[in-house]
């Protein structure tokens, strides 16, 4: 009996060990993810004149967002807020963004190179994590895609400006799809994790790039239906209005 009450107690704790410490991608991962998307929501808050406190908020949503979004989709607690490393992590990169912002601005567009590798990383580590836990295919591609533009919209709400993924503009919301379509594909191949995570992390971001270098733009419903029928130009197709100015008495 003592043996069993023994191994009762043993699987009670390791039970309790598994819901107080989930499955979760590495570390160093996780937090390179945070700092480049709080250094996106940095960047964010100094282009739209935000003192130092809205600067942080902004980073710290952005930096913190996409993974609260994740873990609450997988049924978890937020990692953000169980693990001290997250708050501490985020802060710092808020105020280096808040410091280097103006100095970085010369150089080029950071919050565009920022943003499309915070989309990349958020993207990666939430299909990844949904595939540890076993869900199928289509939800890791939802919660990769979801984890991946969260963070961005809360802060462009907050921001008060135009909610990127909802509007007609760059790739984002595709690229993130297409990124984690292709991570799926290739844990599906059973490819090597280090080479799908590259893979698909480069697929977001050089389709975020390059929607932004060559101003490629999500179609709207009207565009599609003219590539569809591409032979009703205006005045040119049956349903196009006809001339019947001769039949009209003088």
């Amino acid at each position: 009996m003592q043996l069993v009450a023994d191994g009762g107690y043993l699987l009670t704790g390791l039970a309790i060990h598994a819901v107080t410490h989930p499955l979760q991608v590495p570390l160093w991962i996780d937090l390179t993810s945070v700092v480049v998307a709080a250094l996106a929501g940095a960047f964010v808050a100094v282009e739209e004149r935000f003192d130092p406190v809205g600067v942080i908020l902004l980073a710290v949503i952005m930096g913190l967002g996409g993974g609260i979004i994740r873990d609450l989709l997988l049924g978890l607690r937020p990692v953000a807020v169980t693990n001290h490393f997250y708050l501490p992590t985020v802060t710092v990169a808020a105020l280096a963004g808040y410091v280097s912002a103006s100095l970085l601005r010369r150089f080029g567009r950071p919050f565009a190179v920022l943003d499309a590798m915070a989309t990349g990383l958020f993207t990666v580590v939430g299909v990844e994590k949904a595939l540890l836990y076993e869900l199928p295919d289509v939800s890791a591609i939802f919660i990769g895609v979801a984890a991946g533009v969260g963070g961005g919209l809360f802060v462009d709400l907050l921001a008060g400006r135009p909610v990127g993924i909802v509007h007609r503009g760059p790739w984002n919301a595709t690229a993130a799809l297409a990124g984690a379509v292709c991570y799926a594909v290739l844990a599906e191949l059973d490819a090597p994790s280090g080479f799908r995570q590259a893979f698909a992390f480069a697929m977001v971001v050089a389709m975020r790039l390059a929607s932004l270098h060559w101003g490629l733009q999500t179609p709207l419903p009207d565009d599609l239906v003219r590539k569809l029928t591409p032979g009703r130009q205006q005045g040119g197709g049956d349903d196009a209005p006809q001339d019947t100015a001769g039949d009209t008495p003088a």
